[in-house]
């Protein structure tokens, strides 16, 4: 795959330019994504490609010989690809190329443009779609190279400031929320929905509060029980939802849906029991898991993934001071890998 004297460019959808709505128009299931890499490919415009696909991001990084008619094709291609109109992808997009591309990459990598600045899941979120993408083909001389060093970058940000002190992530931030409001978890039931790493870090974050007792959902009653046997929960069904949800007063949400779990209709059915006991909820799923009507019930409670952003960014503190520093080894970073690129004449000189 030939990426000699081309153009490097970025179309990007996150959480900095569109809603939280508009964001779960590009969320992407993993199959979706070798057909999405097919659909790029068809045209002998594009060179490489690498695509970037997280709860609040979707993310092209791509090559072209032409830069005006390739970023002309992506959208096209995105339009079809989602059924979106064309006219509106373009408006939820920006668009870097060439070092800024690269700079891009490396703050991304180091969670310096997470919804919660500094959290450290990005960077294996960018490893593992880096790692999809160069085992069905599509990463050739330049992605390759851009990717490498740009993790090293990365890796120098996280260990030379303290960006990322104190384990941060969406799970610690949610169940610290879950302390805040109920005082103390150890007479709190709590629910985790779903068994992935979000939902394993979620357990944890309970257990280090005081969490005692918690169940752990999934549609699988085999991920059910041995998630529920490592994390030290009890096993529950998604499909049988409605027979225990009264049983917790907090509930995790962090799994694949099509539609959602909980909808203010269902859940209204449920809510006299409760005998106006709090019903708080989290919602850390893209597509939510959680109808956000929910929270129109008296005693119901529900946060969603940029509410608690919102409330990660207000605690930034000290890091915030880490943040310039941070942006400049990226900025720094870039333009040596941008000229490294350039003396290997893998890209256009400026």
């Amino acid at each position: 795959m030939s990426s000699s004297h081309c153009e490097l460019l970025l179309v990007t959808i996150n959480h900095e330019n569109v809603s939280l709505e508009e964001r779960e128009l590009y969320t992407l299931a993993d199959e979706q994504v070798a057909s999405l890499y097919e659909m790029l490919h068809e045209s002998p415009i594009i060179g490489e490609s690498l695509v970037l696909n997280t709860c609040n991001r979707f993310e092209l990084y791509f090559t072209t010989t032409d830069a005006e008619d390739g970023l002309s094709m992506i959208f096209e291609t995105l339009s079809g690809f989602y059924e979106i109109p064309r006219e509106e992808v373009v408006s939820h997009a920006k668009n870097r190329s060439g070092q800024e591309a690269i700079k891009h990459l490396i703050e991304v990598s180091a969670g310096l443009r997470s919804q919660i600045t500094g959290e450290a899941e990005i960077f294996g979120q960018v490893k593992e779609a880096y790692s999809r993408c160069q085992r069905l083909g599509y990463a050739g001389a330049l992605i390759n190279r851009m990717v490498q060093k740009g993790f090293q970058a990365a890796k120098l940000i996280r260990h030379s400031t303290p960006i990322g002190q104190g384990q941060i992530n969406i799970s610690n931030v949610a169940v610290d929320l879950s302390l805040k409001i109920f005082g103390s978890l150890d007479r709190a039931a709590a629910l985790i929905i779903g068994t992935g790493d979000i939902s394993g870090k979620t357990a944890k974050a309970l257990r280090s509060r005081g969490a005692k007792e918690f169940g752990v959902a999934s549609h699988s009653h085999d991920r059910a029980d041995t998630a529920a046997h490592d994390w030290g929960g009890s096993p529950k069904e998604i499909a049988d939802l409605d027979s225990y949800l009264n049983e917790y007063d907090i509930v995790i949400s962090s799994t694949i849906v099509e539609e959602p779990l909980l909808t203010k209709e269902s859940l209204s059915k449920l809510h006299p029991k409760r005998k106006n006991r709090p019903l708080f909820l989290i919602d850390l799923g893209m597509p939510r898991n959680l109808d956000p009507n929910c929270d129109e019930l008296d005693n119901v409670y529900l946060y969603n993934l940029d509410d608690l952003a919102k409330i990660a960014e207000d605690n930034l503190g000290e890091r915030r001071n880490a943040v310039q520093t941070s942006q400049d080894i990226a900025d720094q970073k870039s333009v040596a890998i941008w000229q490294m690129l350039e003396k290997r004449g893998l890209v256009n000189s400026r």
